[in-house]
């Protein structure tokens, strides 16, 4: 009796994950052509930037889709701390507005799209008050070497 339920159980469990489970984006015949020239190119494009405005998308786009690299921006932050001239929002619903903007920009451009943790707390005159707000290695191990300088891997 108590492995007719577990059966039951497990098979439930099963079928509600494969009902649950995204099917994969349909691709045009341009976007696979696409795809299967990146493959014959080596090579990786790390654009990084403070804001979420401050991304060049015509470089993103050209890197992503001409010179078939696989292009990542990485913003340090979500634009929650910046200004809004045309709404209301402000702190974390102005940083989610910017977040989608950004993941559309990414769908246009082709580029891949990373965040880190380190929130926007609005203008800053030098690096070292950046850097006592921003715990350098805390939010970014991976961008600097042992010498604290910007280190490409």
């Amino acid at each position: 009796m108590v492995r007719c339920i577990l059966f039951t159980f497990l098979i439930w469990t099963f079928s509600l994950n494969t009902c649950m489970a995204q099917n994969p984006a349909a691709m045009s015949s341009s976007e696979i052509i696409q795809a299967l020239s990146k493959l014959n190119t080596l090579g990786t494009v790390l654009y990084v930037a403070a804001h979420p405005d401050d991304e060049n998308t015509r470089l993103l786009a050209y890197m992503a889709n001409e010179r078939k690299f696989r292009t990542v921006y990485l913003s340090l932050t979500r634009g929650d701390g910046g200004q809004n001239l045309i709404g209301k929002e402000k702190g974390a619903e102005l940083g989610m507005i910017r977040t989608q903007e950004l993941m559309a920009a990414r769908k246009t451009d082709r580029a891949e799209q990373y965040f880190t943790r380190a929130n926007d707390f609005g203008f800053s005159k030098n690096p070292e008050e950046t850097f006592s707000i921003w715990k350098k290695k805390k939010y970014f191990p991976m961008l600097f070497g042992p010498s604290g300088f910007f280190v490409l891997m």
